[in-house]
């Protein structure tokens, strides 16, 4: 007997214990109070967040927190206000996914359909929380190395859940991360001491793509995915650049009041 597309995605919803899942095997639910809509300059892709209150979506320099807001950020912390709005924009992610699954692909195979999601890294899965919080939200070159090489960065649970989510729904996983394309070795190692495993694709950043602006890098990417013939149902990451640039059906981002790259 086959099974449509649509009750599996509720049946996955059903063992998640998730009912914005079952809601989203036939039309979009709503979305966690903290998450709205956003415009993200660049793409006309619907994309969601939660505001954290930092400069302008629009602006195109970097912008490194420090010391003079480090009060406001480790009370955003130690409420758990940071924790539920990573939980907030993952579930709605997770709800978009099975959505757009569902009208994309139907019940088309995955081999003929292709989905597949697309999720940053750094303060995506892996939490640099711990290490800026020590230097006083300060970014430190030699702090991010050994970071890198030692795996300091905890995981964040519920992308790691969602990237689950999205493995038994049927969507590929992809990895976009501005890391370059030396410490590989370290990353893969780092994901799966982290319990982040079953990706398709891990793409760094090579030597001559090392002038190129984080969302330009990703959007080109993006875009070489599609001319292969994949269908990207979403990004997600902490950075606006993430998101920009369209080649995608939604964009998610999670809060980072830390840092800033356009």
């Amino acid at each position: 007997m086959r099974i449509s597309r649509a009750k599996t995605i509720a049946a996955v919803g059903l063992m998640a214990g998730s009912l914005s899942m079952i809601v989203a095997a036939n039309q979009a639910a709503a979305l966690p109070s903290q998450v709205t809509p956003i415009i993200v300059p660049g793409t006309t892709a619907p994309t969601f967040g939660v505001d954290m209150h930092l400069p302008p979506l629009s602006q195109t320099q970097d912008y490194q927190a420090g010391p003079s807001p480090a009060k406001a950020i480790r009370e955003y912390r130690r409420s758990g206000t940071y924790a539920q709005d990573q939980q907030a924009v993952a579930a709605a992610a997770g709800t978009f996914l099975a959505d757009w699954l569902v009208t994309t692909c139907g019940d088309t195979s995955q081999a003929v359909c292709r989905p597949a999601a697309v999720f940053d890294i750094d303060d995506t899965l892996l939490s640099w929380y711990p290490l800026y919080d020590a230097i006083d939200f300060r970014y430190s070159k030699a702090v991010s190395t050994v970071a890198v090489d030692g795996c300091t960065t905890p995981v964040i649970a519920p992308v790691r859940a969602l990237l689950n989510k999205a493995k038994l729904l049927g969507a590929q996983v992809f990895f976009l991360s501005g890391r370059t394309e030396t410490q590989r070795t370290q990353t893969e190692a780092c994901l799966r001491k982290r319990g982040v495993t079953g990706w398709s694709k891990l793409v760094l950043r090579s030597a001559d793509q090392a002038s190129l602006t984080a969302a330009q890098y990703k959007s080109a990417q993006r875009a070489k995915w599609e001319g292969e013939g994949w269908r990207l149902g979403l990004t997600i990451g902490d950075q606006v650049s993430d998101l920009a640039g369209g080649h995608v059906a939604g964009g998610f981002l999670l809060p980072n009041p830390m840092y800033y790259i356009p």
